[in-house]
């Protein structure tokens, strides 16, 4: 299989405490591993002509045909077939974010600027510890602050979050608008 036959996108799950740096160089160390992997073909032979003593007398010098392999394409001679492949990556997570990293190979990598302007709908999940404040706001972060939550209702914290909900449905649709009145205007410009 050759590497101009090798093009797509995949995912590839991300743990939190990875840099996605890491997973792309892990994914690319492997499928450069399975493209290497293939045995080589027998070496291709040559004739040469080699001078040795004559058959019957030791004392005579004579030309003799030999088959020997030529092992200028040899793998222990030129090294791995491929040593780099360019892989692209669709979005970067945090090191302390876990989910589906989309990569690209090839021309898949051009299709990850059209996912990308296609404005997918992403979903997030949010975990948080209250009464604890730290200074990066990663769970593993210097302690800054501690207090009691006890006064916090699932009531209060649901109103909280259909307020935070509702301003980027808001700012959803906004967008969409202007995306619609900018396409309109370019099209009626053209």
């Amino acid at each position: 299989m050759g590497l101009a036959r090798l093009n797509g996108l995949f995912a590839a799950y991300k743990p939190p405490g990875l840099k996605w740096l890491h997973l792309r160089d892990t994914v690319e160390q492997q499928l450069l591993k399975g493209l290497n992997a293939p045995k080589p073909s027998v070496p291709e032979q040559r004739v040469r002509f080699l001078l040795g003593p004559m058959e019957g007398n030791e004392e005579e010098l004579a030309l003799t045909a030999t088959s020997v392999p030529t092992l200028t394409n040899h793998r222990l001679v030129c090294g791995p077939a491929f040593t780099s492949l360019k892989i692209g990556v669709g979005h970067r997570l945090d090191i302390q974010s876990s989910g589906v990293l989309v990569l690209g190979v090839g021309r898949g990598r051009r299709l990850l600027t059209d996912m990308y302007d296609a404005h997918l709908t992403k979903d997030y999940t949010v975990r948080g510890l209250l009464g604890k404040a730290t200074d990066d706001f990663h769970e593993d972060g210097r302690l800054v602050e501690k207090t009691t939550y006890d006064h916090v209702t699932r009531e209060k914290l649901d109103r909280i979050l259909a307020v935070i909900q509702g301003s980027h449905q808001k700012a959803l649709v906004i967008g969409a608008v202007y995306a619609r009145d900018t396409a309109a205007a370019a099209q009626a410009g053209a």
